[in-house]
């Protein structure tokens, strides 16, 4: 037995079985949604695009281009950027409130948001637009949510 193998032997179970519960494996996540924000999600970038012969489109479609979002069990992985990248990770146990907007002008065409709301102090709410079934999404993310403050022992004190 290896020196290593002797002293996690030595702690105690319980120990050793929420170390590995409370940074689980990355490759064990399971992926709820991955993908860009589609350029045309909302009616009014539409019309944009037709009043401009184009050009909206393109200015749309480069913005669709530098953000690509990962919602997995776990987290939100945000990463944006066309030339210089930047990646966010959004923890979901930090997560205190989900709100599904479908506004109007995106709603006619399918789409929607998902707006988390956290108690991390750098990265406060994370909104996602253009999505489609914001919904169910809404509801895998909730339901992610739980798992992840259940399993890392996390409870929300209510404020006063």
């Amino acid at each position: 037995m290896s020196e290593s193998q002797e002293a996690a032997a030595e702690r105690p179970a319980a120990t050793r079985a929420s170390a590995g519960a409370h940074f689980a494996d990355p490759d064990s996540e399971t992926t709820l949604y991955e993908g860009r924000v589609p350029a045309l999600y909302s009616l009014w970038r539409w019309v944009i695009a037709v009043l401009t012969l184009g050009l909206g489109f393109l200015w749309f479609y480069a913005q669709s281009l530098a953000l690509h979002v990962r919602v997995t069990d776990q987290r939100v992985v945000r990463k944006t950027g066309i030339f210089t990248k930047r990646t966010d990770y959004f923890e979901l146990y930090r997560v205190q409130d989900i709100v599904v907007e479908e506004p109007f002008a995106e709603r006619v065409l399918g789409f929607g948001r998902l707006n988390l709301i956290s108690s991390d102090r750098t990265d406060h709410q994370l909104l996602l637009v253009g999505l489609r079934d914001a919904n169910r999404l809404g509801d895998k993310v909730r339901h992610a949510v739980e798992r992840q403050k259940a399993a890392r022992r996390v409870t929300t004190l209510a404020e006063a």
